[in-house]
């Protein structure tokens, strides 16, 4: 084998690793900006080689058409911006392009070869679990158990992102669970699971906390059989043992209270009525005031939609969202898998008190929402609409 097959042979090798750092990056980084600067300088720069082929296998697919002029449309929107930002219009432009890159590489590492992909995603489940277990133990021994509120570790400090990202991958481990007979790794992807949702209990992050429990109630549910039943009687148990041993919990975020949310909303509701159709532009500054604070976010990944995309903006978005859904069905129906589906159902239940706006930097959006939607694009092979019965 002469050195330049060698090199063909490691190329893939190196990007699939990469491609894992870069999921579990988010644990390890300090600063919010370097998952960005790794996925430019290290993923984008090993997968442009590859970008053709992967472009060329999800470019006739309606989701990937969808999500293109989704992204055509809102960095398009900056030009009618005000004030007209033409850095900001180029930053979302290069984002965009970044996050089509990332849905063309992952189509190529899953198709050149499926078996290692899905190794390598259930390495990251057992990375990310350890970091999740290593943030408790690290944040407990110099913080009141269980009072204080949980401080991940890496690059993500608020800790409703931090917990957000536990919940994808504890659906992917919950996947992963009901889909393997080998047991110590069964074992061992059911403890991750139980890390993950401490983390959210522990990080009182009441919206991740509770959109988690329904996702894995959804995927055990559409999975269940007599043996994968165990599975959904676990993820109870732990969530009433939670509840018994760790009342505190409930009652410092029944205390809380229903916050500022509320508030913001109405006053992003009374901005977005005076530009409902095509928004006030995705490079437009986002400003909200409520109870004495100035807000750079909605709260809320639908009304941000609506505000900077304007009705056009929200239906091509919800538009999206729907066919990623049914082919995430088919793709369950097909497959007897429905960790994609149930991964939408965490995101969409997940954007409706949360998430900043989607054409941002890797924060916790590239895992919750373009992570599933890249995978949907990488199985197409598998999902088809039911044939029809014969006359």
């Amino acid at each position: 084998m002469t050195l330049t097959d060698r090199l063909k042979h490691a190329f893939p090798v190196l990007l699939l690793a990469t491609y894992g750092i870069f999921l579990c990056s988010y644990f390890f980084f300090d600063d919010y900006s370097d998952p960005y600067r790794f996925f430019a300088r290290v993923v984008f720069v090993l997968g442009f080689f590859v970008l053709l082929p992967g472009f060329a296998g999800i470019r006739s697919q309606r989701l990937f058409q969808l999500i293109a002029f989704y992204l055509l449309y809102l960095v398009t929107s900056g030009l009618w911006s005000e004030p007209l930002d033409w850095y900001r219009i180029g930053q979302k432009l290069t984002i965009s392009l970044y996050l089509l890159s990332f849905l063309a590489i992952t189509f190529y590492l899953v198709n050149w070869n499926t078996v290692l992909f899905e190794r390598m995603l259930r390495l990251s489940v057992v990375v990310a679990a350890l970091a999740a277990l290593l943030s408790l133990l690290l944040f407990y021994q110099q913080n009141a158990f269980p009072e204080a509120r949980l401080e991940g570790l890496g690059s993500l400090t608020n800790i409703n992102e931090f917990s957000n990202l536990c919940g994808v991958f504890a659906l992917l481990a919950l996947g992963f669970t009901l889909r393997t007979g080998n047991r110590p790794l069964k074992a061992l992807l059911l403890s991750a699971i139980a890390v993950f949702i401490c983390t959210a209990w522990f990080g009182q992050s009441r919206t991740a906390f509770v959109s988690m429990i329904v996702a894995l109630s959804v995927l055990t549910s559409l999975m269940l059989t007599e043996k994968r039943a165990v599975h959904f009687a676990l993820v109870i148990a732990l969530v009433g043992l939670l509840i018994v041993v760790f009342p505190d919990i409930v009652e410092l975020a029944w205390m809380r209270g229903k916050g500022l949310r509320p508030q913001i909303w109405f006053e992003i509701w009374e901005q977005i009525r005076s530009a409902p159709v095509f928004g006030h532009g995705l490079a437009a500054g986002f400003s909200i005031e409520a109870g004495g604070t100035t807000f750079a976010t909605a709260h809320n990944a639908y009304l941000q939609v609506l505000w900077h995309g304007g009705i056009v903006g929200l239906c091509i978005f919800l538009l999206l969202l729907v066919t990623a859904f049914r082919q995430a069905w088919l793709w369950g129906r097909q497959s007897g898998d429905y960790t994609l589906f149930s991964l939408l159902v965490f995101a969409a239940c997940t954007m409706m008190t949360g998430v900043d706006t989607l054409i941002d930097r890797p924060r916790d959006q590239w895992m919750l929402f373009w992570l599933p939607l890249a995978l949907l694009l990488a199985y197409p092979r598998l999902v088809a609409p039911p044939a029809s019965p014969t006359r």
